[in-house]
C-alpha cells in the first residue's frame, strides 16, 4: 500500500523508511505512539508523538501500541528532537493524566 501523506513527510524528514518498531517492513503510517489521538487536543498530532510504522504492527498485531515500544520511541525522540524539547512538549500537553515515565 502507499504510505499516508503524513508518513511520507516524516520519512523524508527523518530519512527513515522502515517501520520503527520491527525495522523489517516498509513504514506506511504515522502512529500516535506516546498518547493516542484525542479530539480537541491538536498537540497530540505533533511530530513528537508520531512514529513511522508498518500496517501490520499498527493495526493487525498491535505491537506498536506496547508499553515497551512507547518507551523505546520516547528514547528515540529525545535523541532526534532533543530531550529538553520533548520534555517541554510533554509538559505543555493539556491532559489531566500524563505518563510519568516520560522525563
Amino acid at each position: 500500500m502507499t504510505p499516508t501523506e503524513t508518513a511520507l513527510r516524516l520519512m523524508n524528514e527523518r530519512k527513515i523508511y522502515l517501520c520503527q518498531f520491527c525495522n523489517e517492513r516498509p513504514a506506511e503510517e504515522a502512529h500516535h505512539v506516546l498518547y493516542g489521538r484525542r479530539k480537541g487536543v491538536p498537540e497530540l498530532d505533533k511530530d513528537y508523538n508520531l512514529q513511522l510504522v508498518c500496517r501490520l504492527d499498527h493495526h493487525v498485531t498491535g505491537k506498536a501500541k506496547t508499553w515497551e515500544n512507547k518507551l523505546a520511541f520516547w528514547e528515540w525522540a529525545c535523541s532526534w528532537y532533543g530531550h529538553d524539547v520533548m520534555v517541554k512538549w510533554h509538559c505543555s500537553l493539556p491532559l489531566k493524566v500524563k505518563e510519568k515515565a516520560y522525563k
